[in-house]
């Protein structure tokens, strides 16, 4: 084989791939992925006469350069990435659990935060798979909410804006705790305000729910290091001093008394993270799946006079989730969460400690990256006197930006949104990247009759690649 034909091989499955990936939307909202794909078409082509081990290599290392860049910023990182349609698996491991901790390791639990959310409608959705639970039923028809007379697929979906009597932080008896959270009422209808009150409240009113979490993740999934139990394992995710605490002070209140809400609490792994993408197609019915990232509505999809999506027109929502999760908007709204290659039957989670998972059913995609120790202000993810020497010069967090200091002066100075922000788009990049390489590699090893090469692309694409740092 020349490189004519090559050339011919690898254009040829770049727009194969790009017709698979790009489900809806405009199509613009692709034009970096076109770029991407562009440009490992050169690279490969370059490439013509390296090993399947040089290609991944190329691409993998690039993917490792940024875990790199993140983790230091953040005393510790995990990572975990899979391309389920071509067995391709890495995890990276960064960093200590806390200053003179332990080495961050595929054991290492992480406070999960707000993913606790997705463990609980899953749950929910499973149980109203079996009958034992109804979504289309009222709130107040589980006989401990009088005031909440909507149906709970609304409230999960956030369509209400609900209060409690008195905070769920604050440091109450049981009895009281449960008398604010029973009477909890609708301040108004129609606002997607983001809420941790009604995965609390799905969470109370499932029967039995945490012999069903045993029984749903640690059992039949084989999720043994996702629990709230906090007895075993190295801990991390949370403030240092506070390392075997839920970050999330509601969820502390409740589990005084031996109660575990539905909203935080939860520790986990990337390793478990990967394992539930893995099964939750065979555990969930594709209309449970449905259910779950479909909103109320859907947000009309509207320009601005310069083309820029539009959110903020008078009478029009954004709404950005469905059942506590992001969703792929039909209309290809960007959302901050959501990485632009995902199809629509997509989703993504993210927590406060600095967890964040994506799961890509229909493109057989799921990144994850667990991060911490982070603040509890809503502006800062990391200590503010947190500071790391690397080859930009001295990063500080300052409010809502990040600050770099070459000596005694700023150099720059970006937006802040989160530190780890970058590895969702870069994780789910690295693995259609390598996909890409190995569909070509694939067509070439057929058409040269080469067992070697296939034998060869096997070993190196389906092994699993784990990466620890100290």
């Amino acid at each position: 084989m020349n490189k004519e034909e090559y050339l011919k091989i690898i254009i040829d499955e770049e727009y194969k791939l790009l017709t698979e990936i790009i489900k809806n939307g405009e199509l613009k909202e692709y034009r970096k992925l076109i770029e991407i794909f562009d440009g490992e078409r050169e690279l490969l082509l370059q490439m013509f006469n390296d090993s399947p081990l040089e290609i991944y290599n190329h691409i993998f290392l690039d993917y490792l350069k940024v875990v790199h860049d993140i983790s230091l910023l953040v005393p510790g990182l995990s990572t975990g990435l899979k391309d389920g349609k071509n067995n391709i698996t890495i995890y990276t491991y960064n960093g200590k659990t806390k200053e003179n901790g332990a080495s961050v390791s595929e054991n290492t639990r992480f406070d999960l935060a707000s993913i606790t959310k997705l463990f609980t409608a899953i749950m929910a959705l499973k149980l109203a798979e079996d009958g034992k639970f109804d979504f289309d039923k009222l709130v107040s028809d589980y006989k401990k909410y009088p005031n909440l007379n909507i149906k709970v697929e609304n409230m999960v979906k956030f369509n209400y804006e609900l209060k409690t009597d008195g905070r769920l932080d604050d440091n109450v008896s049981l009895e009281e705790l449960l008398r604010r959270l029973r009477l909890t009422k609708i301040v108004k209808d129609n606002t997607f305000i983001y809420s941790d009150i009604p995965f609390i409240i799905l969470k109370d009113i499932l029967n039995c729910s945490d012999k069903y979490f045993e029984e749903y993740f640690n059992e039949e999934m084989k999720l043994f290091d996702t629990s709230y139990d906090r007895s075993f394992g190295d801990l991390t995710g949370g403030i240092a001093s506070e390392i075997n605490l839920v970050n999330d002070l509601k969820a502390r209140n409740f589990e005084k008394y031996n109660l575990y809400p539905g909203h935080a609490g939860i520790f986990s792994t990337s390793k478990d993270l990967i394992k539930l993408f893995d099964n939750l197609n065979s555990f969930l019915s594709h209309d449970s799946i449905i259910k779950m990232i479909t909103p109320i509505i859907n947000t009309p999809f509207l320009y601005n006079h310069d083309n820029t999506f539009s959110y903020d027109i008078k009478g029009v929502k954004r709404i950005s989730r469905a059942m506590g999760v992001y969703y792929k908007h039909p209309e290809g709204i960007r959302v901050n969460e959501m990485a632009n290659p995902l199809s629509k039957e997509a989703f993504a989670i993210a927590g406060f400690t600095g967890t964040w998972a994506c799961f890509d059913l229909m493109n057989g995609l799921s990144s994850n990256f667990l991060a911490n120790p982070f603040s509890r202000s809503k502006d800062a993810v990391i200590d503010e006197k947190f500071e790391v020497l690397n080859d930009y010069g001295t990063v500080k967090v300052d409010g809502k930006t990040i600050q770099i200091f070459d000596g005694e002066n700023i150099i720059d100075t970006i937006p802040f949104t989160r530190i780890t922000n970058v590895l969702k788009e870069e994780s789910i990049y690295t693995l259609l990247k390598l996909r890409f390489a190995k569909k070509v590699l694939e067509r070439k090893a057929v058409l040269e009759q080469s067992s070697v090469l296939k034998n060869e692309i096997v070993k190196v694409f389906e092994t699993e690649k784990i990466i620890r740092r100290v």
